[in-house]
């Protein structure tokens, strides 16, 4: 596998943010080239760890037609494994460190995270992006976060140049923030926190300077709290998996929708909730009372499956619902038996019938070529029923003796491209067998989930 995907996985399993985020960032620095489609099979498998490591969602699986893993381009990539795990390191306190108090659930807009927190802690938040135009494009304050244990800021710029740090006055007092992390792929977004060592004052009150640019004073309120999250936002279940949504009303219209799960099993984690379809036409969508569809707002700059957005029509009916007819969910912990195949001659296919089962999906090998003395080609057949309550996509694979689950290429279904066809492995060349194991399994849910919207 590719060395480069191999330390990103350990980093993530690891789960030291501070060293993390210190090593992608330092050592992602030198690279500044944009992405490739060649790229993208590797950015959703670092997505997919790191979500599944840290129980968050996000993921838009837009595999291409032969997906694979050349060499990266750090910097970007650093923001995909890194960005949850800044967010929750920076924001939340975890039941260990307030154990004995009484605790609440509190929603985080704009962060998008429901956070375990002491009701007698002051928490202050941005209750909506706040917009600010600068020349030809503008500056999205996307959320806020104070208390007594961190700060956490988010921009979005559009055709303005990307912040590397910038001052907040708090309090009558004046700290530095400076990006955790930052996407610089077209539309940037950064998430930014004090200098180290800083213990910012809580306020509802904080203005920003940015490049010169005075925004506020920013008016801040504390967050929503409830006991449970079925009392924070509309909830819905099936299968087990529970989703709630959390609607913003924002300017000219448009309504924000983000969205957090809970599912069954502390394994799994949701990677597309379907605003980028899985399936041909069985994407997320939003109508009103009368069953109207809404558009969903359409967005070049990075987003996550879990925040999308909406125009409110202009007759339309209360209450507007989010149907989500599928998700995606992978499991991080599980591996299948070992798998032997024998290995025909170099430039020889032959025919094969092996079975195999991961996380209780039958799967089936079909057709094995050995393309070179290091690199074999072997057809799979998923077994992909979309009637059926959950089926499999696709999995990773993991070698003998290795602890994590290595880097490969896929080609996907022509008919669908969520589904696995033709995996790219690599061997030795005085090997006479393969072996491997199916890992980390991506599976659709089959739903629909019904989230009538609360916005009043």
């Amino acid at each position: 596998m590719k060395d480069e995907e191999k330390a990103i996985y350990e980093l993530i399993d690891q789960h030291d943010e501070d060293q993390a985020e210190l090593d992608l960032l330092e050592s992602f620095e030198a690279s500044s080239q944009p992405i490739t489609e060649g790229d993208i099979a590797s950015i959703n498998r670092i997505k997919a760890r790191t979500l599944s490591r840290i129980q968050s969602e996000e993921i838009n699986l837009h595999p291409t037609t032969t997906a694979s893993f050349p060499q990266f381009r750090y910097r970007q990539i650093a923001v995909v494994a890194a960005i949850f795990a800044i967010l929750f390191a920076a924001v939340g306190a975890t039941p260990s460190v307030q154990a004995g108090l009484k605790k609440v659930l509190q929603y985080l807009p704009g962060i998008g995270v429901v956070q375990e927190g002491d009701p007698e802690q002051l928490t202050y938040v941005l209750e909506k992006p706040y917009v600010q135009s600068i020349d030809a494009g503008k500056l999205t304050i996307d959320g806020i976060v104070l208390e007594s244990n961190g700060a956490t800021i988010t921009l979005r710029g559009v055709q303005i140049p990307e912040v590397k740090e910038f001052e907040a006055e708090i309090n009558d007092r004046t700290y530095k923030f400076k990006a955790s992390l930052l996407s610089s792929a077209g539309d940037w977004y950064g998430t930014y926190n004090p200098e180290r060592g800083t213990e910012v004052s809580v306020s509802d009150t904080i203005t920003l300077y940015i490049n010169g640019t005075t925004i506020g004073p920013l008016k801040l309120v504390q967050p929503r709290s409830a006991d449970d999250l079925e009392h924070l936002g509309s909830t819905d279940v099936h299968e087990g998996v529970s989703v709630t949504a959390f609607p913003t009303r924002l300017d000219d219209g448009i309504v924000r929708v983000q969205m957090i799960s809970k599912l069954p099993e502390s394994s799994h984690a949701v990677n597309s909730y379907g605003v980028s379809p899985i399936l041909k036409d069985s994407g997320l969508y939003v109508e009103d009372g009368d069953g109207k569809k809404a558009e969903l707002v359409k967005s070049e700059a990075q987003s996550y499956s879990s925040d999308f957005q909406f125009y409110e029509l202009k007759d339309g009916v209360s209450p507007y619902t989010v149907v989500i007819p599928n998700i995606e969910v992978s499991d991080r912990e599980v591996f299948s038996k070992e798998v032997s195949i024998p290995l025909p001659e170099v430039g020889k296919k032959q025919i094969i019938d092996v079975p195999a089962e991961v996380s209780s999906f039958p799967v089936r090998f079909t057709h094995i070529r050995r393309t070179t003395e290091t690199t074999v080609e072997l057809d799979v057949d998923v077994q992909f029923d979309p009637l059926k309550p959950s089926a499999l996509l696709y999995f990773m694979i993991r070698y003998p003796g290795s602890d994590y689950n290595d880097s490969f290429s896929w080609e996907h279904d022509k008919k669908n491209s969520a589904l696995m066809k033709t995996i790219h492995l690599e061997t030795e060349p005085d090997q006479t067998v393969l072996r491997f194991s199916l890992a980390e399994p991506h599976f659709l849910i089959k739903g629909p989930w019904r989230l009538p919207l609360d916005m009043e």
